[in-house]
C-alpha cells in the first residue's frame, strides 16, 4: 500500500494505486491452477466462483462500502490475445462483480500496443519496461467529468507493472483515486 507521498511502504517506490487488494496469493496450488484453466483453457465457468472469492474477500476486509461509488475498470487485453480467449478474463470478473459493488463497469482503456505476455518476464523492471506505453484511453473526457474513483480488475498482480502503467494513464485523465482488485497476488 501507499503511504501519503505516493510511495510504496514495502518497496519504496513511487506508485500511482491507492491500495492493491488480493484476495489470496498466486502460491496457492488450488488458486492458482483455477485461474490458469480460466485464463489459458477456456473454462469460463469459474468466473463465478473466483468472482465470489473477491466478494468474500472485500466482505471481510470491510471494503465494499470504501469501494463502493467507484467505476469497475477492467485490464484490457490485446484484440489478438482476446479473440485467442474468447473473452478478457478481467471483464468476466468485473461484471460478476459490478452488482455486489453496486458499480458499473467501463472499458476506460485500450491496450494500443502487443507486448510480451507479462507472465513470461521474471524481472520487476524489465515488466515495467515492456507494460510502460502499452494503454490508452478509450475516450478522452474532461478531467472534471472522468471518474473519480476507479477499480482495476484483473485476474492476477505479480510485479505490479500492469497495474501501475494503467493507474499511471487514469491518474493523468483525472481520476483521483485508483485501486487494484486481483484473485491473486504473486
Amino acid at each position: 500500500l501507499r503511504n501519503e507521498k505516493g510511495t510504496c511502504r514495502h518497496c519504496r517506490r513511487h506508485t500511482f494505486l491507492n491500495g492493491l487488494f488480493a484476495a489470496g496469493k498466486y502460491q496457492d496450488p488450488i488458486l492458482r491452477e483455477a485461474i490458469h484453466q480460466f485464463k489459458y483453457h477456456g473454462v469460463e465457468s469459474l468466473k463465478k466462483p473466483l468472482a465470489e472469492l473477491l466478494v468474500k474477500y472485500l466482505k471481510k476486509e470491510n471494503l465494499i462500502e470504501k469501494l463502493s461509488s467507484s467505476v469497475l475498470a477492467p485490464i484490457p487485453l490485446t484484440w489478438r490475445r482476446k479473440l485467442n480467449r474468447g473473452f478478457n478474463q478481467s471483464e468476466l470478473l468485473a461484471e460478476e462483480l459490478s452488482s455486489v459493488l453496486n458499480c458499473p463497469v467501463i472499458n476506460l482503456l485500450k491496450r494500443k500496443q502487443f507486448s510480451a505476455p507479462q507472465a513470461k518476464i521474471q524481472d520487476w523492471q524489465k515488466r515495467k519496461e515492456n507494460i510502460f506505453g502499452a494503454f490508452q484511453l478509450i475516450e478522452v473526457r474532461l478531467q472534471s467529468s472522468y471518474p473519480q474513483k476507479v477499480i482495476l480488475v484483473d485476474d492476477v498482480s505479480t510485479s505490479g507493472a500492469t497495474l501501475e502503467e494503467a493507474a499511471r494513464i487514469l491518474k493523468e485523465a483525472g481520476a483521483k483515486e485508483v485501486y487494484g482488485l486481483v484473485v491473486a497476488k504473486g
